[in-house]
């Protein structure tokens, strides 16, 4: 959804033309696929780091416009409310230290971001969700002024004909009737991209599907959203209510979620998703292209299928197909899991295990899909975006037929072999593998996430103030462990106010 969109308004001859080109781009697709040598290549790695923009009071800082002028950086972009930002790293091969890169490029990012932003009290911040945000802050206002994201506000709207219903639950329940997308902005999160090859894009898939819950519970970082205290990962809930569209019949929903892990295990390789994408959802931007693929397939090149892109892109599934016309073309799947934050090496050290867990699974994802039935799947990752590390996963076990409950600390501990064998595979140096899994293992036997920290620094400050001015004296205290570039899991519980922040 970071495509420009040229157009304001659509017809209804808009969307049959669309409808029309979306299969064209699938006959193609298919086409392209069927070559023996497409998308063949050693694996890259990718990321987008979405921020928040804070003054220095904590609060939210509506000025993502002006940043984005002075940074003059092809690879920062803007998102959907006008404190939000986000970078596309540039992609990196993921043998050697990937990681390291990854962690540096953040830093660099970060720091140019710090200084353009003195002069007008605007800080970036990698945080799940800000906990100081206010009503104001998910208000029509917030929405940045830009033509893709009001379209897309409009066209969510028409497809839900209703309010839009926010209901979590947790410590401190929230309900919400919403009459537009911005709350969906209240989410930023650290999308990791690995390139694959098509013939193991099925197992790896696959094995991204079931090793996302495990990368949630120990990477949990959003407990908070308007002043209530809600799920460890409160982002999964809210970005799937926030772009809800389906209808309910009988207390259940019809249809797939645009946000979800989609409803079954993949089968048929990366072509298998792109059809369920353009059969079961609803057409949100219709802007259609003229672009002969069929001409630019028969000349060698890899065609854009910029209708199928923008469509697909629509679709926020939190592992996402990606199929790139760049280098001659090529097949990504996107993790979306992983929260923003909190600090740049905690996000290479979790971009690390989630890519081994990938790897490392991808062997063993024929007998696993086998054994445990896609809706465990779903259960394990809501119940590690609800409950962290406390949560029990339904898990495949190798010397068994069944599937049995295990916690979700005795699967991440089980997991770290698995993902520094998959490092391992990918050629990643084994002096990375060793620091930043090192870490992963250091938080999982500190058990301190994110989240906790937020949760425990909270619970300190509160003895001493409002929950309002807690919330601003914690983001205080984060702000400047995430500066200092330490780990979470070294992160002091310190629940003395800052007088000035």
């Amino acid at each position: 959804m970071g495509t420009d969109v040229q157009h304001k308004r659509f017809t209804q001859s808009d969307y049959t033309l669309f409808t029309e080109r979306l299969e064209y781009n699938l006959q193609v697709l298919s086409q392209l696929l069927e070559r023996p040598d497409f998308g063949v290549g050693k694996p890259s790695l990718g990321a987008e780091l979405e921020l928040s923009l804070i003054n220095s009071e904590g609060k939210a800082q509506w000025l993502n416009q002006q940043l984005l002028v002075l940074a003059k950086d092809p690879l920062l972009t803007l998102e959907i409310n006008r404190y939000n930002l986000e970078y596309n790293l540039a992609p990196i091969a993921a043998a050697g230290k990937p990681f390291t890169k990854i962690c540096h490029a953040i830093n660099r990012k970060l720091q140019h971001l710090r200084e353009l932003g003195q002069p007008l009290d605007a800080r970036p911040l990698a945080i799940g969700i800000l906990p100081t945000l206010t009503r104001r802050d998910i208000s029509a206002a917030a929405m940045t002024d830009d033509n893709r994201y009001h379209i897309l506000n409009r066209a969510l709207k028409k497809l839900r004909n209703h309010a839009l219903e926010v209901d979590i639950d947790g410590p401190e329940p929230l309900q919400l009737s919403l009459s537009n997308l911005n709350i969906e902005g209240a989410n930023t999160s650290f999308q990791v991209h690995l390139r694959v090859n098509p013939s193991q894009f099925t197992d790896l898939y696959n094995a991204a599907q079931l090793g996302c819950a495990a990368a949630l519970a120990i990477s949990t970082n959003s407990p908070f959203l308007l002043g209530h205290q809600l799920w460890e990962e409160t982002r999964v809930i809210l970005f799937k209510q926030s772009v809800e569209t389906r209808q309910m019949r009988h207390n259940h929903h019809l249809g797939p979620s645009r946000a979800g892990l989609g409803y079954s295990w993949l089968s048929n390789g990366a072509m298998e998703l792109f059809k369920a994408s353009v059969k079961d959802y609803p057409i949100l931007i219709p802007e259609h292209c003229s672009d002969d693929y069929q001409q630019a397939l028969a000349a060698g090149q890899a065609p854009k299928l910029a209708e199928l892109r923008l469509h697909h892109g629509s679709i926020w599934h939190w592992n996402r197909a990606i199929y790139d016309p760049a280098e001659q073309g090529h097949l990504r799947i996107e993790m979306r899991t992983l929260p923003s934050g909190p600090s740049s090496v905690d996000m290479a050290a979790n971009a690390a295990f989630i890519v081994g867990i990938t790897q490392g699974l991808r062997s063993s994802m024929p007998a696993f899909t086998k054994q445990l039935p896609f809706h465990a799947v779903q259960e394990n990752f809501y119940a590690a975006a609800k409950n962290g590390l406390d949560a029990t996963f339904l898990w495949p076990r190798k010397t068994r037929t069944t599937a049995a409950p295990i916690s979700a600390i005795n699967v991440i501990s089980k997991l770290l072999i698995t993902a520094a064998k998959g490092l391992a595979e990918l050629e990643v140096a084994q002096t990375e593998i060793d620091y930043f899994l090192g870490i992963i293992e250091a938080r999982l036997a500190t058990r301190q996430t994110g989240a906790r920290w937020q949760l425990a620094t909270l619970k300190q400050l509160e003895q001493h103030c409002s929950r309002k001015e807690a919330l601003q004296q914690l983001l205080y205290h984060y702000q400047k462990n995430a500066n200092n570039g330490q780990p979470v899991h070294l992160w002091k519980i310190d629940g003395a106010p800052h007088a000035k922040q």
